[in-house]
């Protein structure tokens, strides 16, 4: 039996409305960046630093770009505040989609999605993709960081 797959924009119009109305996690919040964008594509985000280490009490900004064929393929990444991490570059703040679980096995979650009956929660999101890097952030938390405020250049 074939499953009925959601449109994009259908599924990232429900993003949106989640996140506006503050429905998600607590340590992260995102919306997209121009409300005027109709294609849901560039959107922004805000992660609370995990507590108990170089990160607490830090908001780190990040940009979030889904692709025409989100959600089969993960959203980039990239942190507008200046991090010290593991798989993010220190350059232009990418996130490498390999040093976070979520990001590295989409694909293959969405295949399987795509075979399955969808669960309750949704696995593959904005919102669950900003957790992942939360708790990629606490496996880190020991690393010295940036002096708060740091942004990458190209976002001053």
């Amino acid at each position: 039996m074939a499953v009925a797959q959601v449109p994009r924009n259908f599924k990232l119009l429900a993003e949106l409305e989640k996140g506006e109305k503050g429905m998600g996690a607590g340590a992260c919040s995102y919306g997209l960046e121009d409300p005027e964008d109709i294609y849901f594509t560039h959107w922004r985000g805000t992660i609370w630093g995990p507590p108990h280490g170089q990160h607490e009490n830090r908001i780190y900004e990040l940009k979030m770009e889904c692709g025409p064929n989100y959600p089969k393929e993960p959203p980039t990444i990239h942190f507008v505040s200046m991090i010290n991490l593991p798989g993010v570059s220190q350059v232009d703040g990418a996130v490498d989609k390999n040093a976070v679980g979520i990001l590295r096995d989409w694909t293959r979650i969405a295949t399987e999605l795509a075979k399955n009956p969808r669960p309750k929660e949704d696995p593959l999101s904005l919102e669950s993709a900003l957790i992942a890097i939360r708790k990629y952030m606490e496996e880190h938390k020991k690393l010295p960081q940036p002096p708060e405020g740091s942004k990458y250049p190209m976002y001053n």
